[in-house]
């Protein structure tokens, strides 16, 4: 009787040993489905923001194109929040508004870019960090490449682009009147003056009084 007795006990001790067993595999393959799910996870997360970086760069790339063909292109541009996209116009680029939907490797992406005016310090001739009208600089823009997609947070890229460019205009006559701002060519506008006085700009010609 207390053979059989003991045999049941340490059948029962095997059996508690296996479930327990059973239990830590339990918890230590779901740990490492977790950490594989994890892993995978943050590997799609880090390919696609790599993508999103190169598209941005992208966007970048064509902006200075417009820039550099034609200062206009950028600096007459409605300003933030409108949003743009390059697009191809023959063998040069062009903007279109809203943004642009494209899609890679299973994953869809919005881009756009925005435009802003830049001021610059009188003195030191930096940029200022928030826009004043009154300092405004004309050869300055500041532009904002967004990319953005499902699962992550959007990648920006921004940068300044300058008027390096000098270009010599045509002027017609002095008819269109004073104006301020960046100038079209060929130009028939000329500068306001300050302090106000009088232009005489009969007979083609402009003069001071």
């Amino acid at each position: 009787m207390n053979k059989n007795l003991t045999k049941i006990k340490n059948k029962g001790s095997l059996l508690l040993e296996l479930l327990i067993v059973i239990a830590l595999l339990g918890v230590i393959l779901g740990v490492g489905a977790q950490a594989v799910y994890v892993s995978l996870q943050s590997g799609k997360i880090s390919g696609e923001r790599d993508v999103a970086m190169g598209l941005a760069s992208e966007e970048l790339e064509a902006v200075r194109g417009i820039a550099e063909e034609n200062w206009q292109g950028v600096y007459n541009l409605t300003k933030t929040p409108q949003q743009y996209h390059p697009v191809q116009s023959g063998t040069k680029w062009a903007t279109s508004t809203a943004s642009e939907i494209i899609a890679l490797n299973n994953a869809s992406y919005t881009r756009y870019f925005t435009v802003d005016n830049v001021s610059r310090d009188p003195t030191t001739r930096l940029i200022e960090p928030t826009y004043n009208s009154a300092d405004d600089d004309p050869s300055t823009q500041k532009v904002t490449v967004t990319v953005s997609w499902t699962g992550a947070d959007p990648v920006t890229i921004i940068e300044y682009l300058l008027r390096w460019k000098n270009k010599a205009c045509d002027q017609t006559d002095w008819s269109g009147g004073a104006v301020t701002g960046v100038k079209t060519c060929p130009d028939n506008t000329y500068d306001s003056i300050s302090p106000a006085g009088t232009i005489n700009t009969t007979v083609g010609a402009i003069k001071l009084q």
